[in-house]
Formats: structure tokens, C-alpha cells, sequence
């Protein structure tokens, strides 16, 4: 049997994206139990099964072992607390924290995109994890949000295809329909084009020239000014949930001094991050140049107005 570097193994596993839920119950002695997991999908829906898996490693394994429900909270992509909230271990990560109770008192969380409530159906090994298989008793969704994504170590955001539209039809045929005149005056799309293609371009230049990627680029530039930052700052700072954060910080390894609280760059992590500044630096003068000066400031001063 191969085995691999368990680090390495998950950003393989990262490169497919997924929703991130919050799974809830109760235990032995009815404290409520909840863990954000990742590995939640769909299995049938005659008869309505779904299925996700949990570390045998994990606080809450045997309150999921032997609960007879629990609720799977799909979160918005407006719920990252509090999905950073529910990914942490053994702290009571329900204090001070309203919910209601769904099937067996199983938590419910507010303003969640979904929720599933599930009898306790059947539980497989699964190598190092046991999986765990629900019944859909009820559901609930909520309309107009959109699902948190969790991709590539970072969480995301889902939203339709900037050039689904334009692989759809042929250019006769969107020109006769006028979707040409649509597409070039939507500003979400224009927006969400313009982004794709900058920063693709960008991204390909920090990994040439330093080998560096896009989580890890975002840790250097919080970390430039030569300042320490808390591992809960900074999670913040590079949308990564805690284990995530930490293969990343792991990927820079000697680069950075590291005490399980605080995150600070060595002298030759400084020395990477102001190479990688300059990359921006001289990126966004190449940017600046496609437009007068009066125009891209106006740009910058307009997109800070729009969030």
C-alpha cells in the first residue's frame, strides 16, 4: 500500500473544491456538539440519504457514534466566523452562542444556507475516519445566499462563470440576441472578468519568480511590515480556516518564526516578501498604464465606495 506525506495529500484533495458545513448534536449527557467538516455529499434520494465523514481522532467522535440525529448546517458565504468557530477542538464552542433545536435537540444554526435534519443511519469504516450516513427526516433552505466554498486551502466564494455565457453561444448568435450588449455592460461580469484575468497573471509571476503560492503570498504581505500577528489575526487576514493556515505555514517553513501563538517573518522571509512587494508594485504600475493616472485613481476611489 503507497503512503504519502499527509500535508501534501490534502492540498492533492484541496485542488477540488466543496461546500463547508457545520454538523451538530447532542452527546451522552446532552451538551450540544457541532465540528465545520468539508466531506458532506449527497448519496440518494430515494430513500433520502446523505453521507460525511469524521476523524477518529476527533472530540466529537463519540457523540456522533452514538447519537440517534444530528443537522448539517450549510453555511453562506457569509457564516466564515462561524465556520472558523466550529473548527476548533474540545472547546465549548456553543458558549454564549444562540441557536434552536431541530430533531433530538440536534442545534440548529442561524442563518445557515440549508439544513439537513438526519436520523443516524448507518456509520462504515473508512480508514482513518468513520463514515457517517444520515436519513433526511427535514430540511430547510434559504433562498438568495450563496454557498461557502472551501478551495485550494482558502475558503471561496461560488458564483456563475464569468465566460459561461460567452462558451454557451457563438458570436452570431449573442450579437442577434444582444448578449454581447449585456455582458459588456454588466458590472458584475465585468468585475468578476477583470479580476480572473489580473490576478491570473499575477499569480503565475509570484510562483515563477519565488515559488511562492497564492495562500502563501497573502501571509507575506500581512507579515511584511516585520510585525508579529496572533495565528486567530491572521486566519482572518488570509481566509483560511486553522488547518489550512497551518500547511501553509508549514509550505514556508524556515521563513517564518512560529510559537503556536504568534507569526512572525525571519530576516529571509523580509527579504522574500519585499521581492514579492515588488512584483505587486511593478504589476500594478503595468496596470496603471493601460489607463491615465487620473483614471485609474478614480477607479481605486470608486471600487472602495462599492464595499
Amino acid at each position: 500500500m503507497p503512503t504519502f506525506e499527509p500535508k501534501a495529500l490534502r492540498q492533492v484533495f484541496s485542488q477540488f473544491p466543496t461546500g463547508v458545513t457545520v454538523i451538530t448534536t447532542r452527546n451522552a449527557e446532552g451538551a450540544p456538539i457541532g465540528m465545520t467538516a468539508s466531506s458532506f455529499n449527497s448519496v440518494s434520494v430515494d430513500p433520502a440519504l446523505i453521507l460525511w465523514s469524521i476523524d477518529k481522532g476527533a472530540y466529537s467522535l463519540e457523540a456522533f457514534k452514538d447519537c440517534d440525529y444530528f443537522a448539517v448546517n450549510i453555511l453562506s458565504d457569509q457564516q466564515i466566523a462561524l465556520s472558523n468557530r466550529f473548527a476548533g477542538r474540545g472547546e465549548d464552542k456553543f458558549h454564549g452562542f444562540e441557536y434552536t433545536n431541530g430533531l433530538g435537540d440536534s442545534p440548529l444554526l442561524p442563518e445557515a444556507l440549508a439544513q439537513l435534519q438526519c436520523k443516524n443511519w448507518s456509520i462504515y469504516e473508512g480508514g482513518d475516519h468513520l463514515i457517517m450516513v444520515g436519513e433526511v427526516i427535514d430540511y430547510k433552505i434559504t433562498e438568495n445566499e450563496r454557498p461557502l466554498v472551501f478551495s485550494q486551502g482558502s475558503y471561496a466564494q461560488a458564483s456563475p462563470h464569468y465566460d459561461s455565457l460567452n462558451n454557451s453561444l457563438d458570436a452570431n448568435q449573442m450579437e442577434t440576441i444582444g448578449q454581447r450588449e449585456f455582458l459588456d455592460d454588466h458590472l458584475l461580469y465585468l468585475l468578476r472578468a477583470a479580476y480572473n484575468q489580473l490576478s491570473e497573471v499575477f499569480y503565475q509571476r509570484l510562483n515563477t519568480a519565488t515559488g511562492v503560492s497564492p495562500d502563501m503570498w497573502r501571509i507575506y504581505a500581512c507579515l511584511a511590515d516585520g510585525q508579529p500577528l496572533s495565528l486567530d489575526v491572521l486566519e482572518g487576514f488570509v481566509m483560511q480556516p486553522r488547518d489550512a493556515l497551518l500547511d501553509t505555514l508549514a509550505s514556508i517553513g524556515s521563513n517564518i518564526h512560529f510559537d503556536n501563538e504568534t507569526v512572525q517573518l525571519t530576516d529571509k522571509g523580509m527579504q522574500i516578501a519585499q521581492k514579492l512587494l515588488m512584483i505587486e508594485k511593478e504589476y500594478k504600475q503595468e496596470v496603471s498604464n493601460r489607463v491615465d493616472d487620473n483614471s485609474y485613481a478614480e477607479m481605486k476611489r470608486t471600487l472602495r465606495k462599492l464595499f
